[in-house]
């Protein structure tokens, strides 16, 4: 591979500067074609699955509901990935014939045709067919940004009532969303509707103003940031948080002995992301912090053992599951669990165990129900992986991450086995057996 990407470079610099300028068309073009062809293919795919699965005694209201999955395994991309580009791709290919000759052409680039199908969606499909020659000189004249905008104005013209259909759908697809980033930091986010979004925003704004000139010494910024924690958690001030949310960090980190990052993890399972050793170590000093006692292989990280009391999907064995998996176990996901499923079904006589449970977002159990779909535990356990054959006869394995996040997982130093042991038995004497 090294020497692959050293030919490249060494052509590329034989060539002058007009001419590398040339090739970088080229190949922009190139990729447009491919990703066309991409559309296409997934656009045909989900179509023939759909008629399958009607063919083979699927309801037309469950037809195809598999297809995104397929794809999404396929190319080891998220599910939603898919769904986005199946939104874009299923129009393009009934819709707008003009636009995906030209697509295929390599004339118009994926982000202008994206955009110029987004903003026709408002439209009939006869009306989007009547303008498609139109859009499509937008698209192959301008920029997508431009070519977006553009095409509003065209959208707007053809269908006076396209902004207020806009509108209500937009409206329609209100939601709340967490982005984590890489340090220790996050953003939540909010799609509204426009007066209540205002409204929020003046909220905090105002409350912030008015204790800042009550002697508040932390900045607007800061205060309102705060507030809206603590409205939204119920609790008297930021900082008091419930940590059990859950913050997994390895015993010798905790103690100071070594310095791995811990695993921000939701109510849900879920990965977000890290928070570095020290600030756990603080937050652990808290009198609100909660502690369970989680054993993890200090060789691959995999979860082993926690503190269990039942032997339902529910309590402990639950709590298990969810750290163990982190998020759903259906291949390539990053989608938070929902379930905790049996991989053997229980009318089957598989037994409600960490052996045989996993988590899964509620889509993805939906998933496994649907016809031709099989799952298998690994040796009979579920800890070592999971095998899913799709009705293609593709199978894909998924195996739990490691407990502390794929990246995170180094061999022991010398000494660092003891430390852990020393590390566990600290906390057992410092938390004790704490309720369920």
């Amino acid at each position: 591979m090294r020497g692959l990407v050293g030919e490249v470079v060494a052509a590329g610099r034989s060539r002058s500067l007009a001419q590398q300028i040339d090739d970088i068309a080229e190949l922009d073009h190139a990729v447009a074609m491919l990703q066309a062809v991409l559309s296409v293919r997934m656009a045909a795919f989900a179509a023939a699955r759909r008629r399958e699965d009607v063919a083979h005694g699927g309801g037309l209201d469950t037809a195809g509901r598999g297809a995104a999955y397929e794809i999404a395994l396929a190319r080891r991309i998220s599910k939603t990935s898919v769904d986005y580009q199946l939104a874009f791709a299923e129009p393009l290919v009934t819709d707008h014939p003009e636009l995906l000759a030209a697509c295929l052409d390599g004339a118009v680039t994926q982000a202008a045709a994206k955009n110029v199908v987004k903003e026709a969606e408002v439209l009939e499909p006869d009306q989007r067919r009547a303008v498609d020659g139109e859009l499509t000189e937008l698209a192959k004249q301008l920029a997508p940004g431009q070519a977006r905008k553009a095409a509003a104005r065209l959208v707007a013209s053809t269908d006076p009532d396209a902004a207020a259909k806009r509108a209500e759908r937009a409206r329609a697809a209100k939601q709340v969303r967490t982005i984590v980033h890489g340090d220790a930091t996050g953003t939540v986010a909010a799609d509204l509707p426009a007066e209540q979004a205002v409204a929020c925003w003046q909220a905090l704004d105002h409350q912030a103003r008015s204790l800042r000139s009550e002697g508040d010494d932390r900045s607007i910024r800061e205060l309102m940031c705060d507030l809206f924690v603590e409205r939204l958690t119920g609790q008297t001030t930021a900082t008091d948080l419930n940590l059990e949310v859950g913050v997994v960090v390895a015993a010798p980190s905790l103690l100071g002995f070594d310095d791995q990052p811990a695993k921000l993890m939701g109510h849900r399972g879920g990965d977000y992301g890290l928070l570095p050793a020290e600030l756990v170590r603080e937050m652990a000093r808290s009198e609100h912090a909660w502690m369970r006692r989680l054993v993890c292989d200090p060789t691959d990280g995999r979860l082993l053992d926690m503190d269990t009391t039942r032997r339902r999907f529910t309590g402990s064995l639950r709590k298990f599951i969810l750290y163990r998996d982190g998020v759903s176990r259906r291949p390539y996901s990053d989608t938070p669990i929902h379930d905790i499923d049996h991989v053997v079904s229980y009318a089957d006589g598989g037994p409600t165990s960490a052996a045989n449970g996993h988590g899964l977002a509620k889509r993805d159990h939906m998933l496994r129900g649907q016809p031709g779909w099989r799952l298998e535990p690994t040796d009979g356990d579920t800890g070592r992986g999971v095998t899913w054959m799709t009705p293609t006869g593709h199978a894909y394995e998924s195996r739990p991450p490691p407990l502390l996040g794929h990246g995170n997982t180094r061999r022991p130093r010398r000494g660092s086995s003891d430390q852990a042991v020393i590390g566990l038995l600290l906390l057992r004497l410092l938390f004790g057996r704490r309720r369920e």
